[in-house]
């Protein structure tokens, strides 16, 4: 099996109650709560968003009392503090939602996590009977609806119990008046990490500005952009920023501005890392819509071989293209 649960504990930090209500006993996990579980373990454990970071607060709240679990075992012990320190925060910042915390020590992959799913609420309906001059059904607002099994969690957390590895996916909110990946920073005490995506769409967007502004919009250079971020990730799980500026801008100062404005948006380092989760969901056509709203993919690789597409620049400064060597068509 992918997943192996070894026990579970639920807390609720449902604010309005005014105290959190902290579980004194383990979950009875039957058939069905087990696969409610796992399921969402997978879930979580496989999604896009989830980021790798690293422990920056040796001294922090987190750090401490995850290498106390990994020492001594104590689980109820570890969760209570955890969500006693987590119903502080979030009763302190109204921006962050109110939760139930799911605990759960399991077996994902052959290695041991803790992991901690924010199952944050949702409005759910419920039907209701009440005696009225006879039998009155209604449908009832239900505020603290937790995710179904075929939904996906906003908020996890997954450490390795053996490396303290860890893994988070986080929604950034207003806490103590500042915008910030709060989990990180206010309970982990790691490194903010920008999610994979919002990298890409910093890279992306960055050099799509600077084609546009210096090389009238050219459309191959952008496809030559997203052609290497697509082979960069397939190759290493890294983009090479340095590779993308030298190979795309020719003139220095263009180079330049580049590299100041994705330094300027938080890209730092000169490879930007990204998960293999995510790596799956890199396109891998580009879109191209003409003007009469005519939508052609074509594959990457195939953009920049003439065998199978050109396009062509005509005098009037119209674009023609030109699909060749195709040995069969079908009707989709």
């Amino acid at each position: 099996m992918s997943v192996s649960i070894s026990r579970a504990i639920l807390h609720i930090l449902d604010t309005s109650v005014g105290v959190p209500v902290i579980s004194e006993n383990l979950m009875s996990l039957g058939e069905d709560m087990r696969e409610y579980t796992e399921k969402h373990i997978l879930k979580c454990f496989n999604d896009s968003d989830l980021k790798k970071t690293k422990f920056i607060n040796e001294d922090g709240l987190f750090f401490k009392l995850i290498k106390e679990y990994s020492d001594n075992n104590e689980f109820k012990k570890f969760s209570k503090e955890i969500a006693e320190f987590f119903y502080k925060l979030i009763s302190e910042n109204p921006d962050i939602k109110p939760c139930d915390l799911l605990f759960v020590q399991a077996n994902v992959y052959n290695k041991d996590y803790m992991v901690i799913m924010k199952l944050n609420y949702k409005k759910g309906y419920i039907h209701y009977s009440k005696e009225e001059e006879g039998t009155k059904n209604i449908i009832i607002e239900q505020p603290c609806s937790l995710p179904a099994a075929s939904q996906r969690i906003d908020e996890f957390i997954f450490v390795d119990i053996n490396t303290l590895e860890i893994f988070v996916k986080e929604k950034k909110c207003q806490v103590y008046n500042e915008p910030c990946y709060y989990i990180s920073k206010h309970l982990l005490g790691c490194k903010e990490e920008k999610p994979d995506k919002e990298k890409v769409k910093i890279i992306t967007e960055t050099t799509d500005k600077l084609i546009k502004e210096f090389y009238d919009d050219d459309l191959m250079m952008k496809t030559k952009v997203k052609n290497m971020i697509r082979e960069n990730v397939e190759e290493s799980l890294n983009i090479d920023l340095y590779q993308i500026s030298e190979e795309v801008f020719k003139d220095e100062d263009i180079k330049k501005t580049y590299k100041e404005e994705i330094r300027m948006k938080g890209l730092k380092e000169p490879e930007v890392k990204v998960n293999f989760n995510y790596a799956n969901k890199i396109k891998t056509k580009q879109k191209i819509v003409t003007d009469e709203g005519i939508e052609i993919n074509i594959p990457y690789e195939m953009l920049n071989n003439k065998d199978k597409v050109e396009f062509i620049t005509n005098v009037d400064g119209t674009i023609s293209i030109v699909l060749k060597n195709i040995d069969s068509i079908e009707d989709k």
